[in-house]
């Protein structure tokens, strides 16, 4: 049988497997501080530094609008961050969750063009209220986040506003400096939640503490996250662009970096996978079932290193989207795997993944 028809059957099988020991609250405590030393703190650590860079980039920008080193030099801060974002993009609690942060940091998917309404709204008015870096502020999430950033900067025509040497473009780059400076601060405050103060919230899931009340409860929450960031390779980022055959309807088609994000995210998967997944289900005699999740793992990753970039040329031609498909197909039997087996395996509550992050 195909390895990935026996990814796809594979919670048939383990569903008739002997029942064997779930892991205890050491094994639990063990796994999530795995997977927050391992994954989520060093995922973080490189948004901050990719962002702090950004921020100065966009300063620089600010002084010289029309200097095309300039451009490019915030338009390489832009690559830099938006990749360093997707290896957090599917943590959307703790500190993340403060002061819609997330959603700041990236207001996507926006099938109404909410962005492009109210930034065109903010440029013509030429609102100084947005010109403020407030990290903590609750408002403003659809013109101070890394998608308004992309629309400022990328194509010929944001160029050409960016060099026009008039009020708009004054007002576009100083826009894109509260960019900066916001992104940058909510990358730093969001480092110092899980790090620092009276309660960092490392701490507080591998203990763990409230809002948990056992380890395994901060393990759901890990597992769901890291269901979440196969879930979102499979579907939100490459079904509705497949099925549509719309390049628009991918991630970050301005700056054409949707097929670099889909391997990050995969990356980024693996990495919370393994050693913290992995190993528990190993000590609970589950080896069977974290050779398949690992084994799913590097064919998902090596699918997406695969893709040919940039990813957005591929979409509109039926011809060229063998390769696309073949990630989504990874990323689905990866993702079966992920749901029942693992939470039975595991001893948590099952359907823990079912919650969508749109």
């Amino acid at each position: 049988m195909h390895r990935r028809h026996l990814l796809l059957a594979a919670p048939a099988l383990l569903l008739a497997a002997p029942a064997r020991a779930a892991p205890d609250d050491a094994a639990f405590r063990a796994l999530n501080k795995a997977v927050v030393e391992g994954s989520i703190l060093p995922g973080y650590r490189a948004f901050a530094t990719a962002t702090t860079s950004f921020a100065g980039a966009l300063a620089a920008l600010a002084k010289s609008p029309a200097e095309p080193a300039a451009l490019a030099g915030a338009r390489k801060g832009f690559t830099e961050s938006m990749l360093a974002w997707q290896g957090v993009q599917h943590l959307r609690f703790g500190p993340a969750d403060l002061f819609s942060r997330h959603q700041r940091v990236q207001f996507w998917p926006d099938p109404e063009d909410t962005i492009g309404r109210d930034l065109a709204e903010a440029i013509a008015r030429r609102d100084a209220t947005l010109l403020d870096v407030r990290p903590n502020a609750l408002t403003n999430v659809t013109t101070l986040g890394l998608p308004a950033a992309e629309r400022l900067l990328f194509g010929e025509e944001a160029a050409a506003r960016l060099a026009a040497a008039d009020a708009e473009a004054a007002y576009r780059a100083a826009l894109l400096g509260a960019i900066g400076g916001t992104l940058a601060a909510i990358a730093r405050d969001t480092m110092e939640g899980w790090t620092s103060g009276e309660n960092p919230y490392a701490a507080v899931m591998i203990e763990p503490r409230a809002p948990y009340a056992e380890p395994k409860d901060a393990t759901v929450e890990l597992a769901r996250a890291l269901f979440w960031a196969v879930e979102g390779v499979a579907g939100r980022k490459l079904a509705r662009a497949l099925e549509a055959g719309q390049p628009r309807l991918l991630e970050s088609w301005r700056s054409g970096l949707s097929g670099q994000n889909l391997a990050v995210n995969m990356a980024a998967a693996r990495q919370a996978y393994a050693p913290g997944f992995a190993t528990a289900l190993e000590k609970a005699g589950q080896k069977d079932l974290a050779a398949q999740l690992t084994a799913g793992f590097e064919a998902a990753v090596a699918a997406a290193n695969a893709l040919p970039l940039p990813l957005e040329g591929m979409i509109a031609d039926p011809a060229r989207r063998e390769p696309v498909e073949a990630l989504r197909r990874e990323a689905e039997g990866l993702k079966a795997l992920l749901g029942q087996p693992l939470a039975a395996a595991l001893g948590i509550p099952q359907g823990f993944g079912a919650l969508s992050q749109d």
